[in-house]
């Protein structure tokens, strides 16, 4: 857990740096206890910095949902020239633990975004930027399948429901782990893909 002042926080601009500290606090304390006091006394600034960027906390709230496409647009990590079933495992796998893998960092960022979705329910503006941001990893992934079947790699299969297949299934084995006594329904999901691969999509090995 980054207190204020350490190290953690100088690797972002200051916008970053609000938001960061807001996935930390909403992680560990919930919607009922995030205030932009509190985020403020995370990053070690004071509240009325947060107040420029941030009108209230929903303003807030909807923001870190802009934050999070921008940071898995960023940190996802695929490289053009990886295979396609490269490609595929870097997006399940990032789904599945977030940014910094099993570290710390990825279990409170989806921690925070777990916390986010039950009021997405009840509040259309942030309803849509899940969307968005849904929209946006099914297109990726599909588009990866696509190059994929493309190249002889994945047998044909429609890419659009194989990608909402797999998205949906690392969806729920992550929100199993951060809601339930259990912590293993990521890794056996994972798992599973991995065997059934060869039956979905044509291929037989998890990348390494």
């Amino acid at each position: 857990m980054p207190d204020p002042g350490d190290e953690f926080w100088d690797q972002f601009d200051t916008h970053e740096m609000i938001m960061e500290a807001t996935v930390w606090v909403l992680a560990e304390e919930g919607y009922q206890g995030l205030t932009l006091r509190k985020v403020a006394e995370r990053a070690g600034k004071n509240r009325g910095l947060v107040h420029y960027y941030f009108d209230s906390k929903d303003d807030l709230l909807r923001s870190l949902l802009d934050h999070v496409l921008e940071g898995t647009k960023r940190l996802m990590g695929i490289d053009d020239e990886d295979a396609p079933s490269e490609k595929l495992w870097t997006v399940l796998e990032f789904q599945a633990y977030g940014p910094g893998g099993v570290a710390e960092h990825g279990r409170h960022y989806h921690i925070a975004i777990h916390q986010l979705q039950a009021l997405a329910v009840h509040d259309p503006k942030l309803r849509k930027r899940f969307t968005r941001n849904h929209t946006y990893l099914v297109d990726l992934t599909a588009e990866i399948i696509a190059e994929g079947i493309e190249d002889g790699t994945f047998r044909s299969i429609d890419p659009e429901k194989a990608a909402v297949f797999l998205l949906a299934a690392i969806d729920g084995a992550r929100n199993q782990d951060l809601s339930l006594d259990t912590d293993s329904a990521r890794d056996t999901t994972l798992e599973t893909i991995a065997w059934f691969e060869s039956e979905l999509l044509g291929v037989s090995d998890r990348p390494n």
